[in-house]
């Protein structure tokens, strides 16, 4: 279980920042690197996120916000670099 923080984007963070405004515990990133976890968002159950064009997204929901190509690289370094 991971502690993750969440901005008022719901944009995942390692690490409280000043604009973190609630930390949450996920399986979700578990054996995930900080630069994977760190370009997701992830809306907790009961909760919701209005984009800029007004399209409302509900929570639980976990995507990435960054390039999912990229992410799934570092990550896949991450794991190489791990011996796993």
């Amino acid at each position: 279980m991971k502690t993750i923080y969440l901005n008022a984007n719901f944009e995942c963070s390692v690490s409280k920042k000043a604009d973190t405004v609630q930390s949450i515990e996920t399986d979700y990133f578990d054996g995930k690197c900080n630069a994977f976890i760190e370009g997701y968002r992830f809306i907790p159950a009961g909760q919701q996120w209005t984009r800029k064009d007004g399209v409302v997204f509900e929570g639980e929901m976990i995507a990435p916000f960054k390039d999912s190509t990229q992410l799934e690289m570092v990550q896949s370094l991450y794991e190489q670099l791990k011996g796993e």
